[in-house]
C-alpha cells in the first residue's frame, strides 16, 4: 500500500486516451468515449459468538466496458462490431479479442496503460435514422463489452 503523497497535482482529463482493439482498427480509430468499468469486491460474511461481520472476499466482479464511437459514413466501424457478434454467435471458436485503453497526460504521453483480456462485445446499440432533425449530429454508436479481467499497468 501506498504511503507517500503525489508529486503530480494536475488532474486526469477526461479527453485523453486511445484505445487499441485488436483485430477492430475501425472501432478503435473512432473511439470517442470509454468507459473504464468499475469493479466490486464481494464480501465473505463470518461470525464469532453471536456477532456477524464481514471480510474482504475472494471475487472480484467487473462491470461492462462501453465504448461509444462516432459511425462512419460507409458504417464500417458498425458492421465490425455488427460482424464480430454474428461470428460469436455461429461459430464455436473463441473470437474474443484483447484491447489497451492508454490514458493519456496533458502532454499527450501515456502516463497508464488498461490492458483488457478477453473482450467480447454483448450489445451494439440501434442507429437512429431522423430526417425531422434541423441540425445534422452524426451518428454514434454504444457498444457493450465483456471481458476476462483488466488490469492498469
Amino acid at each position: 500500500m501506498s504511503t507517500t503523497l503525489t508529486c503530480n497535482k494536475n488532474l486526469l482529463s477526461p479527453v485523453g486516451f486511445r484505445l487499441k482493439v485488436a483485430n477492430y482498427p475501425n472501432l478503435e480509430y473512432f473511439a470517442s468515449a470509454v468507459t473504464l468499468p468499475s469493479l466490486s469486491l464481494s464480501e465473505a460474511p463470518s461470525s464469532y459468538k453471536s456477532v456477524n461481520f464481514a471480510q474482504g472476499g475472494d471475487r472480484i466482479n467487473f462491470e461492462s466496458l462501453n465504448i461509444r464511437f462516432g459511425v462512419t459514413e460507409d458504417m464500417d466501424n458498425y458492421l465490425e462490431v455488427f460482424n464480430w457478434m454474428h461470428q460469436i454467435a455461429q461459430s464455436e471458436e473463441d473470437l474474443r479479442s484483447d484491447a489497451t485503453l492508454h490514458i493519456l497526460t496533458s502532454h499527450n504521453n501515456v502516463s497508464k496503460t488498461v490492458k483488457f483480456t478477453g473482450l467480447f462485445p454483448t450489445n451494439l446499440d440501434a442507429l437512429e435514422f431522423d430526417a425531422g432533425t434541423g441540425d445534422v449530429e452524426y451518428l454514434q454508436a454504444n457498444a457493450t463489452f465483456k471481458f476476462t479481467y483488466f488490469e492498469v499497468l
